[in-house]
């Protein structure tokens, strides 16, 4: 996993170490001192050079001597090598955010999460998006683009001619290819703002030649004869060391060979390339060709496809005698061929021993997929064209890699490479494929390919499917739980509900996997149309289920969207008992359960947020925002922006707050998701009100033009709450503008509308209820609005449910003082020293006082009061919290229920508690849960 100073682990993303910095390149064999001044001058003075010149002419080992030397001069580098994949605008998004992530960490990393959520989104706002913001770079910085030569694709154009013509002053672009370079320079070459090596500069002269063969060759070469040299290669400096290595390799003296070597039986490179491949051993020639197909190599690699156990002895041969290797990483495990020579030896190997080549690959295949190097293990197979192991490969851990790392993109990349008259070979690998497409905001493809399953199990003739029965069953109920999933992504939330309730009264009960997903599909269409209780109640059997057919994946999906529910339903320790059960299902963060870790992690956040604990929400802050990468469904990817919003308006930076709804807005509208982007507007429009930004959040309404827009794209049963929501907006910015009567109004009736139709959202009926108050304590009836907070501060209490009253910001301070002030003095019972303490904490958090000292005495009194209980018997005591029974515990620790039992006698000793109930209680209260 590659974690550098930037801090993000890029493995989650796909994204290879070695493409982010300049090669290895040895100890100067000769140095360019001309060339290399008025480079370097250049980069502070132009903004912008060129190196165009064919392939070995040394462009990456200049860039390589330009990128040290502007490091040597305190400049911030980045580096991005192309290869012929980088022309898709998806991976060429995800490698131009990685380059450039250390200039802004943050944003890379929501750019890179939104990115993997969105594989179809639009890339010109994303591109707009990255170009402004490195446009807004204060600092000096060179972007370093090697191998532009694999670029044409139109949009990836208009962003390079946009980032030239725009960028700032601090930045220098440094650009290389073998080609004229496809980009719009001409006002820069008119202006004399741009520096352009071509290949006469980069060609040696014939006195470089003696240097040069002497420094890295050792070969004493005279001047005549490196004249003779020079006019056969042109100065070329791959020909000079191809050159080089054949007079190693040969009997006769330097000046024998040179007078030997014209080229005009064949093509200087070619006949350069087999003089040297004649003249190297036989085992090092063997070597070569064998190892020539695969992408990059290490020396256990090559003793696998070659069965030689020779690969560290070449590999130091080869590296010793410079032929065309180089180095991938700082360790020196991993390597390549330079391009050219890459090239030569492939068409060799493919003229003297095609079946071979095709071996070689199969050979790479099966061990890198041995290795876990899956994306390689599958190219391997495709180049070999052997697309039948392709399609097994992929329909085998497709569903590992969907499932527990969320990674969808990979899959979706998997199915763009293998011939689509492979597709549906499976039925597994189309319902994989159409998995993947509904969370990856593609839900028309995914019920596309459920309907060719359907069609296939229907007809056997058609794809000729050699199936079981009992596969058969299996693979219809699949399609049937992808289809439905498909339409909860898609926010065709009745849709989506009546294929849950159709499935669900015909299904085996043997089809654990997909009842499992089936109801927490519908536990998720009841979440986004407010039906609470029943959401829980689904959500409970798809975690029952789950459990039968051991899917943890299952098992996070339910407990998430029951959290969920149980927040809006103001019902904080059960949510925390869901979010405690998904760190056990989740187990220890890796990158194998990123996913499940992020799920978990992202519950915690949203209970905190409503608790208005942000200093325990910036402990989940890293791998919560990765949730964002794991989601199609507009409610999860809803919250999870809205909650990294709120933490950094929290933390007083709310212009990056914005970045984030905004971001999340254009995401919205790219991939059509319009509740999505009403939403998140509805969020920028509060959280300005809340920070006592009135006229911005009034130009956001208008920009945005947030009451008139959106409607006709929303399915028609959810723009009720559509609606609500604008009231409730509108009401907030009356009240910001004291017009406290009009404010009443619409509260009053929202309040009603919730209580009638919604009577489960708890979540909801305490934010509308602190704006009642407000509006009364503005229109002069005081003593009706501290009576109105009054009995929700006693409802709210109980869960520490702050945020819904803290969200209105410093206006409801004056009520809670009032509050305060009539305290009876004396002893105090149990609920209203709660209560008490409760306002106490929303005055301070209201003036933003002592937070953090507030939750490090929880902390120490959390120390105090475990300090007695061992490590083991705090998780059991995290999991009776968690509502779990013995079994339960026992399946998730891997103990017996014996062991269980004595465990929970010693807890019940140290607590000083009689029954289980006593200690569940007990660990909400030392914030265990």
């Amino acid at each position: 996993m590659l974690v550098d100073a930037v801090g993000l682990p890029f493995s989650q993303f796909q994204i290879l170490e070695t493409k982010l910095r300049p090669p290895s390149i040895r100890a100067k064999a000769i140095v360019r001192e001309q060339l290399s001044k008025r480079l370097v001058c250049d980069t502070t003075s132009t903004g912008l050079f060129t190196i165009v010149a064919s392939a070995g002419s040394g462009k990456s080992t200049l860039m390589t001597e330009l990128y040290r030397s502007a490091q040597g001069n305190g400049k911030h580098c980045c580096w991005l090598s192309l290869d012929d994949d980088d022309n898709e605008s998806a991976i060429f998004s995800k490698y131009l955010i990685a380059s450039i992530a250390s200039l802004d960490t943050e944003s890379a990393e929501r750019d890179l999460v939104f990115l993997k959520s969105n594989p179809s989104q639009d890339y010109r706002s994303l591109f707009n998006s990255i170009l402004a913001r490195i446009i807004a770079i204060k600092s000096e910085f060179v972007l370093f683009v090697d191998d532009f030569q694999f670029i044409s694709n139109p949009l990836i154009l208009r962003f390079w001619n946009k980032l030239i013509a725009h960028a700032p002053p601090t930045m220098c672009i440094v650009i290389a290819g073998r080609n004229r370079l496809p980009l719009d320079l001409s006002r820069r070459q008119i202006s004399g703002m741009i520096t352009e090596v071509k290949q006469n500069e980069l060609n040696l002269t014939a006195s470089e030649i003696v240097i040069y063969l002497k420094a890295a060759h050792n070969i004493e070469c005279s001047l005549q004869s490196a004249e003779t040299l020079h006019t056969s290669t042109e100065g070329w400096f791959a020909g000079i060391q191809l050159a080089a290595l054949a007079i190693t390799n040969s009997n006769e003296s330097v000046a024998e060979f040179v007078e030997g070597f014209t080229g005009k039986d064949k093509s200087l490179t070619e006949y350069l390339l087999k003089t040297v491949l004649r003249g190297l051993p036989s085992d090092v020639r063997e070597f070569l060709l064998l190892s020539s197909p695969l992408i990059r190599f290490s020396a256990s690699l090559c003793d696998h496809i070659s069965k030689l156990a020779n690969g560290h002895t070449m590999l130091e041969y080869l590296d010793k005698n410079n032929l065309f290797i180089v180095c991938e990483d700082r360790e020196a495990e991993w390597f390549r061929y330079h391009h050219l020579f890459a090239d030569f030896l492939r068409s060799e190997l493919k003229k003297v021993n095609p079946a071979k080549y095709n071996e070689v690959c199969v050979n790479a295949a099966k061990w890198c997929e041995n290795e876990n190097m899956l994306t390689e293990s599958i190219q391997y197979y495709l180049t070999a064209k052997n697309y039948e192991k392709a399609a097994d490969l992929i329909t085998t851990r497709a569903p590992d890699l969907a499932f527990l790392r969320g990674d969808h993109s990979t899959v979706l990349d998997w199915m763009r490479r293998l011939p689509v008259e492979y597709h549906a070979n499976r039925p597994t690998l189309l319902l994989n494929h159409a998995w993947s497409s509904a969370f990856s905001r593609n839900p028309e493809l995914a019920i596309e390919l459920c309907g060719k399953v359907y069609a296939g199990l229907a007809d056997s003739s058609l794809y000729l499917w050699s199936l079981t029965e009992d596969d058969k069953i299996d693979c219809y109920w699949r399609a049937k739980a992808t289809e439905a999933i498909a339409n909860g992504c898609a926010d065709e939330l009745l849709a989506s509900a009546e294929i849950c309730k159709s499935a669900l009264a015909d299904i085996p009960l043997t089809e654990s996997f997909s009842i499992s997903s089936i109801r927490n599909c519908l536990a998720y269409a009841l979440l986004g149309r407010r039906e609470y209780v029943q959401s829980v109640l689904h959500a409970a059997e798809g975690y029952k289920y789950s459990i039968k057919s051991g899917s943890n994946y299952l098992s996070l999906w339910a407990v998430f969207i029951a959290g969920l529910a149980n927040v809006e339903m103001g019902k904080l320790r059960a949510a925390s008992g869901n979010a405690t059960k998904a760190s056990y299902k989740a187990g220890p963060l890796g990158e194998n359960n990123l996913y499940l870790c992020a799920m978990a992690d992202f519950i915690h956040t949203e209970i905190n947020v409503q608790k208005c604990n942000f200093n325990l929400v910036r402990r989940n802050s890293h791998s919560g925002r990765s949730f964002i990468s794991l989601y199609g469904p507009v409610e999860a990817l809803f919250v999870a922006i809205r909650n990294e919003a709120r933490q950094l308006v929290w933390a007083g930076k709310l212009d990056l707050a914005r970045e984030v709804l905004h971001q999340g807005q254009e995401s919205a509208l790219s991939t059509n998701q319009p509740r999505l982007h009403l939403g998140l507007i509805a969020e920028e429009i509060e959280l300005q009100v809340w920070d006592d930004q009135l006229e911005a959040a009034k130009e956001t309404v208008i920009r945005t033009n947030y009451f008139q827009t959106g409607d006709e794209e929303i399915p028609s049963e959810l723009l009720p709450a559509i609606d609500e929501t604008r009231q409730l907006i509108r009401a907030r910015l009356l009240l910001a503008e004291n017009k406290a009567d009009e404010a009443f109004k619409i509260v009053a009736k929202l309040i009603n509308l919730t209580q009638i139709k919604h009577s489960d959202s708890v979540r909801q009926l305490y934010t509308l209820k602190t704006l009642k108050a407000l509006a009364l304590w503005q229109l002069g009836q005081k003593k009706e609005s501290v009576r109105e907070l009054d009995k929700l501060v006693s409802a709210a209490c109980h869960e520490d449910h702050a945020y819904p009253i803290v969200v209105s910001g410093k206006q409801v301070l004056p009520i809670l003082e009032a509050i305060q002030s009539k305290r009876a003095s004396g002893v105090q019972v149990d609920d209203l020293r709660v209560k008490n303490d409760f306002v106490d904490r929303l005055i301070l958090l209201l003036n933003g006082d002592s937070i953090d000292a507030l939750s490090e005495s929880k902390a120490a009194s959390h120390d105090e009061v475990c300090g007695d209980l061992t490590s083991r018997e705090i998780d059991i005591l995290k999991l009776i919290g968690a509502g779990m029974a013995n079994n339960e515990i026992a399946k998730e620790l891997v103990l017996s229920i014996a062991t269980v039992k004595w465990h929970l006698h010693n807890i019940y000793q140290k607590i000083e508690v009689r029954s289980r109930t006593a200690a569940a209680a007990y660990a909400r209260k030392v914030n265990l849960i």
